[in-house]
């Protein structure tokens, strides 16, 4: 299972960045020195992995953080792994504050219909 987590995580990861990068209409103008370049997107992505969870960036981080953890399963990854994705939940909801303040009611209305993390379930 492992194995799964991994790989999955590193197409999950390619395919984010790849959508942000083709659909996002990237601008480095975007006034907001909180984000990334890559955060600086001016359409909100909703095609692909986005259709589905508003943060597959996320959820590629997750996969990585529990596949390695299952890789190699210890008390302490297993409390770094748990402290990691407590840190994701909080800076995805950060982020979601951001993004509604900058998508508006389309961002309003894609948090309606997305789950945040796992497609159909959370």
């Amino acid at each position: 299972m492992a194995i799964v987590f991994l790989i999955v995580s590193g197409l999950l990861g390619i395919h984010g960045f790849q959508l942000l990068r083709r659909e996002g209409r990237l601008d480095n103008r975007r006034n907001d020195p909180t984000l990334l370049r890559i955060e600086k997107t001016t359409v909100l992505v909703t095609a692909g992995a986005y259709k589905y969870v508003r943060h597959p960036l996320y959820c590629s981080f997750f996969l990585l953080t529990w596949g390695s953890y299952l890789f190699v399963p210890s008390w302490q990854g297993g409390l770094l792994a748990i402290v990691a994705t407590m840190n994701v939940i909080v800076a995805a909801r950060v982020e979601e504050k951001e993004n509604l303040l900058y998508f508006g009611d389309g961002y309003s209305d894609y948090m309606k219909r997305t789950k945040m993390f796992i497609p159909f379930v959370m």
